[in-house]
């Protein structure tokens, strides 16, 4: 009866911890490019890349260049407040196009900010 509760806890723990990691794996997966082999929009960036031109994307954002080549969860509360001041400022229909800016300037978005972009983004 014991033996059998434990096998239980562990598989729903194994559960868990696969969820949990292949979570992990798929936000990890969205910071880097990648393209299907047909040229389509691969599905695996929270915001598709896909019919932007870049050379002409230009934010009233320049203070958040400072954050150029800092991981995602490196900033703290203050820093993030930088960023949700940036993004609250500007149309809904703009999100979108100002992610992939920070993307091409090398600019990691705060992790804590990730979810609200992805509501505005709906």
């Amino acid at each position: 009866m014991i033996q059998t509760l434990l096998l239980i806890v562990a598989l729903i723990v194994i559960v868990v911890l696969y969820f949990a990691f292949s979570k992990y794996r798929r936000t990890a997966v969205d910071d880097h490019h990648h393209e299907g082999a047909d040229g389509v929009c691969c599905g695996r960036h929270t915001v598709c890349d896909k019919g932007y031109d870049n050379s002409n994307l230009y934010f009233d954002d320049e203070e958040l260049d400072k954050y150029r080549d800092r991981p995602q969860e490196s900033y703290n509360e203050e820093e993030v407040e930088e960023f949700r001041n940036v993004l609250y400022t500007m149309r809904q229909e703009e999100v979108d196009i100002w992610v992939k800016c920070l993307n091409t300037r090398h600019i990691e978005l705060p992790l804590q900010l990730k979810d609200e972009i992805l509501l505005m983004l709906q």
